[in-house]
């Protein structure tokens, strides 16, 4: 298990770990959908900092965006309007970068188009949702991990929160 791991859930923001998967023991790399951006206040190792975040479809936490990923967006869509890329999808995946704290991986966004055709998600099946309830109070699953492969009904997502606030 990626130590990471720990602290996903309590972790406000989208990061790394929440890409990793410990069956391959790597991060994935995801297609994702850009629903919106927006500004807020973050408070980091430099304290207060505004911030830009996008809410990506797939993940129920925010991902901060920094100036290299917009770049990205903007070879992409090859457009410098943010509001081009909403309702867009992107690759999303992880990658090493240099910071104060030496080599540290980081969410990139590629410039490239996703190497999965837009297609829909699978119903999530409702015979698995014991399962994915048990996987979750153990701890080897989070509700992000079955968001990223599925489409879930209310009822289903609802019993899968229910299962992390006990758990």
């Amino acid at each position: 298990m990626h130590w990471r791991q720990n602290f996903k859930d309590s972790d406000k923001y989208l990061g790394a770990v929440d890409l990793w998967n410990d069956q391959k023991k790597g991060y994935n790399s995801v297609v994702v959908t850009i629903e919106k951006f927006f500004v807020d206040e973050m408070v980091g190792q430099m304290g207060k900092e505004r911030k830009v975040f996008a809410k990506l479809k797939e993940f129920q936490k925010p991902m901060v965006v920094n100036v290299t990923n917009f770049k990205r967006l903007q070879k992409l869509f090859d457009s410098v309007e943010q509001d081009m890329f909403i309702g867009k999808t992107v690759q999303l995946g992880v990658e090493k970068v240099s910071s104060p704290e030496g080599k540290v991986d980081a969410l990139r966004f590629s410039s490239r188009p996703p190497q999965v055709a837009q297609k829909t998600k699978k119903d999530f099946p409702d015979d698995a949702l014991p399962k994915a309830i048990a996987s979750i109070e153990k701890g080897s699953m989070t509700i992000d991990d079955i968001l990223s492969k599925y489409e879930l009904t209310a009822e289903q997502r609802k019993a899968l929160e229910d299962a992390v606030k006990n758990s």
